[in-house]
C-alpha cells in the first residue's frame, strides 16, 4: 500500500479517490441509467460519501496494524528456557493393523433400514464381463 506516515495526506488521498468514484458513478448513471441529472448527482454524492468513509476507515485500520507490527518488531523477543531431559516425551507406539481395523468399525448400524431386505432380495447374480467375446 503506502509507506507514508502522514495521516492527513492519506486521508486527503482517500477522499480524492472517493470524489473521482462519485463522479464516475454519476456519469455512468446519467449516460446509461436513463435518469435525470438530479438522480445521478444524488447517486454520485452517496458513492462519494460511502467511498470516503469506508476508505478512511480502512486506511486507519492499516495504519494501526502497521504501528502494532512496528512495536512488536522493536520489542525484544523472549528467550526460550532450555528443556530438561526428563521432560522429553517418549514416542507413542505405532498402531497395529488390528487396531486400525477396530477403529474403522467404530460406526455400526443400529438397525436395518426400511426396504434394505427387499433390495437385497432383488439383487441378481449377473456380473459385467467386459468385451471377452471379440469378433
Amino acid at each position: 500500500m503506502t509507506t507514508s506516515k502522514d495521516k492527513t495526506a492519506d486521508t486527503a488521498r482517500v477522499w480524492k479517490r472517493a470524489a473521482y468514484g462519485g463522479l464516475v458513478v454519476a456519469g455512468v448513471i446519467l449516460v446509461f441509467g436513463q435518469t435525470s441529472v438530479m438522480t445521478a448527482a444524488v447517486a454520485g454524492v452517496l458513492a462519494f460519501a460511502a467511498g470516503g468513509y469506508l476508505g478512511s476507515r480502512m486506511s486507519d485500520a492499516v495504519q494501526e496494524a502497521e504501528e502494532r507490527t512496528d512495536v512488536a518488531r522493536s520489542a525484544p523477543s523472549p528467550v526460550a528456557e532450555p528443556v530438561a531431559a526428563s521432560a522429553v516425551a517418549e514416542p507413542e507406539p505405532v498402531a497395529t493393523a488390528v487396531e486400525a481395523e477396530e477403529e474403522t468399525k467404530l460406526v455400526q448400524p443400529s438397525k436395518a433400514l426400511p426396504g434394505e431386505a427387499e433390495l437385497a432380495a432383488r439383487k441378481g447374480t449377473w456380473r459385467y464381463e467386459g468385451n471377452s467375446a471379440t469378433a
